[in-house]
């Protein structure tokens, strides 16, 4: 890695330090973190942006921020419609710093999906399952209204974005919020 990289990445983090320690309110990225991730303000703080959780997912799915992510620089993220996370936990068990923390599957929590029932296929009254087939906490943390519309269970849902990844609608009608 480049001296300035390291430089640059170095300062990012005690910015984040300073941000996080003393503003007294959350850091919010909006950015979806790989499961196990402690508080943004702490994550911020402590991720050491080596890349080693990116390097061993076994979907491609964790990216790391570049210069438009502003303060988060060189930290991992995921964007479901691109790749989702299958909570397989790889990176947390890799993670040198403890900025992302084994945790069982029950319990990540990543983000929210929501559904846009506007634009959901289901909802329109078309014959569309997928996301509920595909999430990984099945029947739980999607549901089905009068067994045909999803609905989302916001205590089940680890926000690993599965079920955006597979909605068909373009764009998508299933969206995974950061944060909880």
């Amino acid at each position: 890695m480049e001296r300035g990289v390291k430089a640059a990445l170095f300062i990012g983090g005690i910015v984040a330090l300073a941000l996080g320690g003393f503003s007294g309110r959350k850091a919010k990225s909006g950015l979806i973190r790989p499961p196990g991730a402690v508080d943004e303000a702490l994550f911020l703080s402590t991720c050491l942006r080596c890349g080693q959780c990116a390097q061993v997912c076994p979907q491609k799915a964790i990216r790391i921020g570049y210069g438009d992510k502003g303060i988060s620089l060189g930290t991992p993220y995921i964007e479901p419609r691109q790749a989702a996370c299958n909570l397989c936990m790889d990176c947390a068990r890799v993670c040198p710093s403890r900025a992302l923390r084994e945790t069982a599957k029950e319990n990540v929590r990543m983000g929210l999906a929501e559904i846009n029932q506007d634009a959901c296929l289901a909802w329109q009254g078309d014959e569309c399952k997928i996301c509920y087939t595909s999430c990984p906490f099945f029947n739980r943390a999607i549901q089905l209204e009068d067994h045909k519309r999803p609905v989302v269970n916001r205590n089940v849902c680890a926000g690993c974005g599965i079920c955006e990844y597979v909605c068909i609608a373009s764009p998508a009608a299933v969206t995974v919020k950061a944060g909880r």
